[in-house]
């Protein structure tokens, strides 16, 4: 929310409506709409990429309504991984309800971005035997440390102190659980469906046959 920006066009309104010319001109309307849509582009170009990424593909923000924070909450459309600096997850991490594709991506094995061969344990490659370098932070490019949240290794950068989350860490390090629809919160997963004994139910079957008039 711009309050600066909102008490100018209330301004500007006002003296529109005193000087009797509240309907305003349809070209410099337009060419305003023009003005904003390219300031939105400039600004979307401007957005780190991301850092995990071989292209580095710009992060866009992550759509939430009601959690408000000064700092944007950025993800890759790519590989689902999240960057969060400042304030960003200090209100929470998605409206409560709302449901992405992004929150509900699995850690995917960690590989070597060298060879593709999957990282063991230590953090080396068990196919070149070479350890994968460091991140480079999305806002000021520096190299990043890594530390453990959760038993989950995650990229900070020391200066920005942002924090990045490889595909399914956000999920796993704030424990998100996936919002489920009325038909699946009324399943009661203690229950059983147990069934007859067998005997009883071949009795059944030969009581009907033989005697379909009793009330079986």
């Amino acid at each position: 929310m711009n309050i600066a920006a909102d008490e100018a066009w209330v301004a500007a309104a006002r003296e529109r409506a005193q000087k009797g010319t509240w309907e305003r001109d349809g070209d410099a309307l337009f060419a305003e709409l023009r003005e904003q849509a390219e300031a939105m582009h400039a600004s979307r170009a401007q957005l780190p990429g991301c850092p995990s990424c071989v292209t580095h593909p710009s992060m866009v923000p992550f759509p939430r309504y009601e959690l408000v924070s000064m700092d944007p909450f950025l993800f890759c459309g790519a590989c689902y991984g999240f960057w969060a600096i400042g304030d960003a997850l200090g209100s929470g991490i998605a409206d409560p309800g709302f449901d992405h594709p992004a929150l509900r991506a699995v850690p995917a094995p960690r590989r070597c971005k060298e060879c593709m061969g999957f990282l063991k344990p230590d953090n080396v490659c068990a196919k070149c035997g070479k350890a994968p370098g460091t991140l480079n932070c999305p806002s000021c490019a520096q190299p990043m440390g890594r530390f453990s949240e959760r038993g989950i290794f995650l990229d900070q950068c020391g200066p920005c102190r942002g924090t990045w989350f490889d595909t399914g860490e956000i999920a796993a390090v704030y424990q998100l659980v996936p919002p489920q629809g009325l038909a699946m919160s009324m399943v009661d997963e203690h229950a059983t469906d147990e069934e007859l004994p067998g005997w009883l139910l071949a009795a059944g079957a030969l009581a009907r046959a033989f005697l379909p008039f009793l009330p079986l």
